[in-house]
């Protein structure tokens, strides 16, 4: 009979959470942009609605780089 205490495996992880970050003005609600964590990824919001879940934190900066200049044509 095994009498080992189970373990929590998931703390002795090396990966870091991902940290959240925004891009813009707080005023400037157009332009204003907060990747925040969102399970594995990071979820991008505009406007209060989420409108992407990035893989890392180099995609939801271009992905937001991208929707930038995509506003900014029309």
């Amino acid at each position: 009979m095994n009498k080992e205490q189970p373990t929590n495996s998931n703390i002795l992880t090396p990966c870091p959470p991902k940290n959240s970050f925004v891009i813009g003005s707080w005023d400037d609600e157009e332009n204003f942009y907060a990747a925040i964590p969102c399970g594995n990824g990071l979820a991008i919001i505009h406007k209060g609605v989420t409108i992407k879940i990035c893989r890392n934190t180099v995609s939801a900066k271009n992905y937001i780089e991208k929707h930038q200049k995509r506003r900014n044509k029309s």
